[in-house]
């Protein structure tokens, strides 16, 4: 390791480890902002996608019209509002045929695990007049 740092960093040698301490902890700061700004980039981009399939299922639309139709036109929308850096964000929403009928199917089945879970349980309502 030592060798390593004497052969190819041979300008940060003589640094005290104040210097190296301060740039971990800078290193460490950006990495998290990194890491955070694309996680959030992935949550929405996931939560569009459902958004889409959701419209898509209770429009009764066929789901091939997210990815022919849909997302090209969202697509001109944006390029034209912003620019074109945000139009390439719409490429990452996953929009095909398989994604939207895997989203549309996973709803159903969280539906029917609700009510299976709901129904042997014993509750009560409360009106209010």
């Amino acid at each position: 390791m030592r060798r390593h740092f004497e052969r190819v960093h041979p300008e940060c040698k003589d640094k005290p480890t104040d210097f190296f301490r301060r740039k971990y902890i800078e290193l460490r700061k950006v990495q998290k902002c990194i890491s955070y700004h694309s996680k959030t980039v992935n949550e929405k981009v996931l939560m569009a996608s459902y958004l889409v399939s959701y419209r898509i299922a209770q429009a009764g639309e066929a789901q091939t019209v997210a990815e022919n139709l849909i997302k090209p036109c969202v697509k001109d929308i944006i390029e034209c509002m912003f620019d074109e850096k945000a139009a390439k964000v719409i490429d990452t929403i996953p929009l095909s045929n398989d994604t939207i009928s895997r989203r549309i199917g996973g709803a159903e089945n969280v539906k029917a695990t609700l009510i299976s879970r709901i129904k042997p349980t014993k509750f009560s309502l409360q009106m209010d007049e």
